[in-house]
């Protein structure tokens, strides 16, 4: 019993985050999910020194994978990919988020109707993967999956097509430095303070008050 209240403590606290991230509570969201197109997410291979880019389409009820490894072999969607890809529904459905139509009626969009009923699909249905195709990739001997995956991002942040060229990666390390180290110092004589910079809420303490300040009422 003590073990499934603890799990569901640990779950809870990872659920959170996740919930104010869909509705756009979260500072680095911004906007909730039911006014954007895309959302873009860097994913850890199972565990190992790799990462890869997935966009979620939500009009198409698609996950596009951006992996950078050159190679002609048949891929794979790594363990987390398809974890998202399952859960994805679950929590749009559990937070609203088909209820927000004022930007996208999502139970019109063929992606979310039932082929057979019309109706909006379960939360079990899971959302659709694919890998991208003629993108720039990285040298199999090379670790610059990481720079690779900010790149696809600034590309297709900025609505430019992935190019297929690949790119020095140690210049793009001096650049994304260069930028941090700016928006740093811009941040700093702003005052601005990062969500995760905050202080901690101080505890309250409690204590039993002397008997001499106890007032009773009859």
């Amino acid at each position: 019993m003590q073990e499934h209240m603890a799990c569901g403590v640990v779950v809870s606290a990872i659920e959170r985050p996740i919930k104010n991230i869909i509705k756009g509570f979260s500072i680095p969201a911004g906007l909730p999910w039911h006014l954007v197109d895309e959302v873009y997410i860097s994913v850890n291979s199972d565990g190992e020194f790799h990462w890869v880019l997935a966009v979620v389409v939500l009009k198409e009820r698609l996950i596009r994978v951006y992996d950078s490894p050159m190679g002609t072999r048949v891929r794979e969607p790594c363990g987390e990919i398809k974890k998202l890809a399952t859960m994805l529904s679950s929590f749009l459905h559990d937070n609203g988020f088909f209820d927000q139509t004022e930007r996208t009626n999502w139970s019109s969009l063929d992606a979310y109707k039932d082929s057979q009923t019309g109706m909006l699909l379960e939360p079990n249905v899971t959302f659709k993967f694919e890998f991208t195709q003629d993108t720039m990739q990285q040298q199999c001997d090379s670790l610059d999956c990481g720079m690779y995956v900010v790149a696809y991002d600034e590309y297709l942040s900025d609505r430019i097509p992935v190019p297929k060229i690949s790119f020095r990666s140690d210049n793009l390390r001096a650049r994304y430095g260069a930028l941090l180290w700016q928006y740093g110092t811009e941040k700093a004589k702003a005052r601005y303070v990062s969500e995760n910079d905050d202080p901690t809420r101080p505890r309250s303490h409690s204590k039993k008050p002397a008997q001499e300040d106890v007032v009773k009422v009859d």
